[in-house]
């Protein structure tokens, strides 16, 4: 457990007022930067819960503010306290432990009025199963699917997105409002410096559920030759806004120089053959013909036809929508444009 640092009435608050105040950052960005969740940063500034100390000292040292002098804590310092917290509520609750079949038939009571007054239960500190709302199909929701099938995974308790810090983190925010948006939930972002990679996770057994229930499957998805949900396929918008979740993370705009000139390439790859062959027909119903090469990977060498998919399709991610108006604008400073076998060559 992290070492806690507890100050006198307001100071925590004040401290993290000032750090949002001077870097200028969201709370969205103060939490990733904190490796936490915006709730819980919010949580820390109403001063709710004790920030971790190393993490205060991190935003300190960043931001240039001052960190106030306070009581260093042991790092379970709340055991003794909330050990004894729970035993008088469970006193409270189910009188003195009798036999191991009482025992039994008093947690399965349990249970069952959490499952009848969740709130109840929650409001008493209690473990409680999250509750997620089932979205109705939509572009939106077929989007995250499409976004799960290129950089998501599903487990038995959790479901994860990862994402390139390097390149994707304005990409990140966007898929954590399109989660609000959605499911109402937010995830909890975490990063990590030694790989660059941005994840986002979604904990509870009902949500990676709900998942399941719109298509996406728990497990390795090379070995589940994972796919685009029927629903999806049978509606073009649809289709679509899936394709775009695709692209954006596990597709990409590229450039490759030529004696020639310097041309721009679309590329998506996937080791599941169902998976691209549905991006193929996709691409097919909108016009596109798409190249499929080393048998995991699918092309469009054309300018013509990057602006095409562009138009119909696009990209919500900024890396993407970049690499394009950077090249368009090189185009516009030069003046000898050539056409050679439907590719723009600078």
């Amino acid at each position: 457990m992290p070492v806690r640092i507890r100050f006198s009435r307001r100071k925590q608050m004040f401290f993290l007022e000032k750090i949002v105040e001077r870097s200028n950052k969201s709370i969205e960005q103060l939490a990733l930067f904190s490796g936490v969740s915006s709730r819980t940063f919010r949580d820390w500034r109403r001063e709710k819960f004790l920030a971790p100390l190393e993490t205060l000292q991190k935003l300190s040292k960043k931001f240039d503010v001052p960190l106030p002098r306070g009581e260093v804590l042991d790092s379970y310092w709340y055991v003794k306290k909330g050990a004894s917290r729970g035993a008088r509520k469970r006193l409270e609750m189910y009188g003195p432990p009798g036999t191991p079949e009482g025992r039994v038939k008093g947690g399965k009571v349990s249970q069952e009025r959490r499952r009848e007054d969740p709130e109840k239960y929650r409001a008493l500190g209690c473990n409680v199963a999250k509750v997620f709302k089932t979205p109705a199909h939509s572009p939106k929701l077929a989007e995250l699917v499409g976004i799960f099938l290129g950089d998501g995974g599903l487990d038995k308790y959790q479901a994860k997105i990862s994402l390139s810090a390097l390149v994707d983190r304005e990409y990140s925010y966007f898929v954590t409002d399109l989660f609000q948006s959605v499911f109402g939930v937010r995830p909890t972002l975490y990063e990590r410096e030694d790989d660059h990679t941005i994840t986002l996770v979604f904990s509870g057994v009902q949500f990676v559920d709900n998942l399941e229930k719109i298509g996406l499957m728990r497990g390795d998805k090379m070995l589940n030759k994972i796919k685009i949900p029927d629903w999806i396929l049978e509606n073009e918008e649809y289709s679509i806004a899936c394709l775009r979740g695709l692209f954006d993370t596990d597709g990409g705009l590229y450039f490759h120089r030529k004696k020639s000139g310097i041309y721009i390439g679309w590329c998506f790859s996937s080791h599941s053959k169902p998976l691209l062959e549905n991006v193929r027909v996709i691409l097919r119903k909108v016009g596109l013909n798409a190249r499929n090469e080393q048998g995991i990977k699918l092309y469009l060498y054309s300018f013509p036809s990057i602006e095409r998919y562009v138009e119909v399709v696009g990209s919500h991610n900024q890396k993407n929508v970049d690499k394009l108006q950077n090249y368009i604008a090189q185009m516009g400073k030069k003046r000898f444009l050539q056409k050679r076998r439907g590719r723009i060559v600078v």
